[in-house]
């Protein structure tokens, strides 16, 4: 079946999961959570701490205060800490300097020492470069630029026409630079055009605290080399290369993303948001659309050493609250190290995985739709803890570690002694599972642990794909699990407590599928797709005991628990769970 025809089903099938999942019951159920902390927004590795500085939540300005005047080719200054030569000013000193009106060819700029902190106010600005930087700040402690209220200020470079200052450290590289801290804060708004590199740039850190801005950059729309924070305002990023970017790796208490706060729109030819050890998103409302989206995977991979992510971490990455909305060429989510999920939203559609972890993958709460992927979730390992998933994928909907399908076929298969469980796993303890695959269900190279919480997986795929499938054991002491479709795959084994029924019948899309033991339901589902083989695993189900499967009102079969499904590989079907 082509990706096509699938994106349509999936679709259609994902929303029938989402509307059916409260017909979902069973009376006995416990569902297992791990509850995230106060740390709970952590992976591990970079720690990210940036709460704002009274300097960084400076605003306000007096009459005394210097004023910076624009008119045309023209600077006149009124105050003291400022000096003009043609049509650059440059600011000398410590203090708050108000600008306002249009330059049409030149430039502010901030030569203070490396401890003063510089406030400027643009007031109603408009300052074009037609060879360099709008604003270049070469040395301060740091630059802290306010928005005033009500304000509509723009700064643009000289595009093809830019030329370093220094060319040996090739700055400034951005239509506002700054090679010490920056910050931004404010109600007004600011346009930024950057047709040479970098919108917004620092050496150090950059950080967002409110504001209306609106970039357009050749290559990256913010840059921060040692950390981009956003804790508010609206931003809207559009990217010839990344929309947001670190760029160090030799410190690992640098290099960092965090959105904490306000609403993040980014168009990025490249990765949404690059952070090279740690990204954090922790409030922020984000809608990234990266390498052209889903749409623009077929041109996107050319280039090995080009990206095309959404959110990308060279180390850990976490989400806790907030609303995600990711359409990418690759990966929507992406770390080398772990990855954890506690709270937020997130709608995610890829070209190639809803989320992908180098390391661990820990979901604890919040709510993930992957509307479109290859891969939805992957990992060397995968924890589920809380949370509601709902996957479409044309291959596995949760895989660790990746490697080769194994062979499921109609019936099940339990591994012999040739398994290869490594360090791979993948353990369900809780939350509400949902999806549909083209290829595996749940696929570990590894064990699959299930413990609690509710697994509704469905695949439409191959004769050698099943909806479960591990390389190792397959332990289930609790939850609730519907599983099936074209193949069942793995079943509980020998060291379950919580046994199945197994179910070779065709039974179409939209039936309510009920197990039940002297006519009392145990557990009922509607099915999203035609199924020819299904398994359920509740409490209640016991080995060796007949249960009764309905299709609405239709006595579909009664069956015995822990057995049935015929070969695999050639193999006797084993006897199933012992409940």
């Amino acid at each position: 079946m082509n990706a096509k025809k699938y994106s349509s089903l999936f679709l259609c099938a994902l929303l029938a999961l989402t509307l059916l999942a409260g017909c979902i019951s069973n009376a006995g159920d416990e569902t297992a959570q791990t509850p995230s902390g106060a740390n709970g927004d952590q992976t591990g590795g970079t720690s990210i701490s940036a709460a704002p500085s009274n300097s960084d939540l400076a605003t306000a300005w007096a009459q005394s205060d210097t004023k910076i005047a624009l008119d045309g080719a023209n600077v006149t200054v009124n105050g003291s800490g400022a000096q003009v030569e043609g049509s650059i000013v440059t600011i000398t000193a410590e203090g708050t300097y108000v600008v306002s009106g249009t330059l049409t060819n030149g430039q502010i700029a901030v030569a203070a020492t490396n401890a003063d902190k510089v406030h400027l106010v643009l007031n109603g600005a408009s300052i074009t470069n037609e060879t360099g930087a709008a604003i270049y700040a070469s040395q301060c402690d740091k630059l802290i630029l306010t928005l005033a209220e009500g304000t509509v200020n723009t700064l643009k470079d000289g595009g093809a026409s830019f030329r370093y200052a220094d060319e040996a450290e090739e700055e400034p590289n951005a239509a506002l630079f700054s090679k010490d801290d920056l910050t931004i804060n404010g109600t007004g708004s600011l346009t930024v055009t950057a047709g040479f590199k970098n919108g917004i740039s620092t050496k150090d850190d950059l950080m967002v605290v409110s504001g209306n801005i609106t970039v357009t950059a050749a290559n990256h729309a913010l840059a921060g080399k040692d950390s981009v924070a956003v804790l508010g305002g609206a931003l809207n990023l559009a990217a010839g290369n990344d929309g947001i970017q670190t760029n160090t790796t030799d410190d690992l208490a640098r290099g960092w993303v965090l959105l904490g706060g306000g609403k993040l729109t980014v168009s990025a030819a490249h990765d949404g948001v690059q952070a090279d050890t740690a990204l954090q998103a922790s409030g922020a409302a984000v809608t990234i659309v990266a390498g052209g989206g889903t749409a623009g995977k077929k041109n996107s991979f050319d280039d090995a050493s080009n990206s095309f992510k959404g959110l990308k971490s060279g180390g850990s990455l976490s989400v806790s609250s907030g609303i995600i909305s990711i359409d990418s060429a690759d990966n929507c989510l992406h770390a080398t190290g772990d990855m954890l999920v506690s709270g937020g939203k997130l709608t995610l559609s890829s070209g190639e995985n809803g989320a992908h972890s180098d390391a661990v993958l820990t979901v604890k709460g919040g709510s993930i739709a992957v509307l479109a992927s290859y891969e939805g979730l992957e990992g060397a390992s995968i924890d589920i803890y809380d949370g509601q998933i709902t996957i479409a994928s044309t291959d596995d909907a949760i895989n660790a570690a990746g490697g080769a399908d194994q062979s499921a076929g109609g019936g099940f298969s339990q591994q012999g002694s040739n398994s290869a469980s490594g360090s791979y796993f993948i353990n369900i303890a809780g939350g509400t599972v949902q999806f549909i695959a083209g290829g595996d269900g749940v696929d570990s190279n590894g064990t699959i642990t299930i413990s609690g919480g509710t697994l509704y997986a469905f695949i439409d795929s191959t004769v050698d794909n099943g909806a479960l499938d591990s390389d190792g054991s397959v332990t289930v002491t609790g939850g609730i699990l519907i599983y099936g479709g074209t193949g069942v795959g793995n079943v509980p084994d020998d060291d379950s407590t919580q046994s199945y029924v197994y179910l070779e019948s065709s039974v179409a899309a939209g039936t309510e599928l009920s197990v039940r033991k002297d006519g009392a339901a145990l557990v009922s589902a509607t099915l999203p797709i035609n199924c020819k083989y299904l398994a359920v695993s509740v409490a209640g189900i016991t080995a060796n005991e007949s249960y009764d499967v309905y299709g609405g009102a239709t006595l579909l079969s009664t069956v015995t628990a822990g057995t049935g499904g015929g070969r695999e590989h050639g193999g006797t079907a084993p006897d199933g769970g012992r409940g």
